[in-house]
């Protein structure tokens, strides 16, 4: 289940057996539509997410292969969702 806290989308994927913390920001995520940050609600910046998650997921594993985490889990910018 994702949620949005703060600017962010924050959802998991399985990762190494374990489930990893994932955020995807909400820049990322109307950049990735073309519509404007402050006229997006919390349900768009779901609805996008789940538009696009399949495609948001495979980045984040990707991103996670190469050993971008923290404690905190990773984050998706608009350079990881434009590559």
């Amino acid at each position: 289940m994702a949620v949005v806290i703060g600017d962010c989308v924050h959802f998991l994927v399985e990762f190494g057996g374990k489930m990893q913390k994932c955020r995807v920001s909400d820049i990322a995520l109307t950049n990735k539509v073309g519509v404007r940050k402050k006229d997006t609600t919390h349900d768009q910046l779901l609805a996008i997410f789940e538009k696009h998650r399949a495609e948001i997921e495979r980045i984040a594993v990707v991103k996670l292969e190469s050993g971008h985490v923290s404690l905190l889990g990773i984050i998706l910018t608009t350079e990881d969702l434009n590559r």
